[in-house]
């Protein structure tokens, strides 16, 4: 719980065995002059038959403040630095979505939003989305082994391999050389509503969960 920026992480906690340290990206790609994160939904049908399935549509989530390079001056800004709804939510300049068709304004943004600011800011759309499902099934591919592993203990070996499922929720960031950066997976990603545009892509992520696995 929690996240500290800092220049010196061995001294930045008590307690080293709790925090995860991760490399700060030094030059994120910026929309409207702020930082953003993807949050990707991914489901996966089989571990051991390894298939996996991406929602086409997801979340796009800004900073409420405009983006400046890291200083130990504004390291403690973390509205500016962290692209995380629950630290950027109760910020005065976050922007609610109020229509869930209107989602070229406000601090949460959709797919269909994204892909037309790449196309009108020169970048291959089709090029971007294989880099990210390529970081994906990468991400699968290490886990694949240890999940396996662990299905096979539960389950006989005549099983089909098709008992379980999981919606996962991949936090992307993504830099100005339109590389894509995995920042965590989310085995329990929100299904909470707080904005219209929430209902719309989470109540489509559920329906076509529903769907394949049927």
């Amino acid at each position: 719980k929690g996240i500290v920026l800092t220049k010196d992480p061995l001294n930045a906690v008590e307690d080293l065995d709790q925090y995860v340290v991760q490399e700060y990206i030094a030059k994120p790609l910026l929309i409207e002059n702020k930082k953003f994160d993807l949050r990707v939904y991914v489901l996966v049908t089989s571990v051991r038959n390894m298939s996996v399935h991406i929602l086409n549509d997801g979340l796009v989530r800004l900073c409420a403040e405009d983006y400046q390079k890291p200083t130990e001056e504004n390291l403690s800004t973390a509205c500016m630095h962290l692209t995380n709804y629950a630290v950027n939510k109760h910020h005065e300049n976050f922007e609610f979505n109020t229509d869930a068709d209107q989602t070229d304004v406000g601090s949460k943004r959709d797919f269909r939003f994204l892909n037309s600011w790449l196309t009108e800011n020169g970048h291959d759309v089709e090029k971007f989305w294989d880099r990210i499902e390529h970081m994906i099934n990468k991400a699968l591919v290490a886990a694949q082994p240890q999940l396996a592993h662990v299905y096979n203990s539960i389950f006989p070996h005549n099983n089909d391999g098709w008992t379980c499922f999981e919606v996962l929720g991949f936090d992307v960031m993504i830099d100005e050389k339109m590389k894509p950066w995995l920042l965590e997976v989310n085995h329990t990603p929100s299904l909470a509503c707080d904005t219209p545009l929430d209902h719309r892509i989470k109540s489509t992520l559920v329906e076509e969960t529903w769907k394949i696995i049927n």
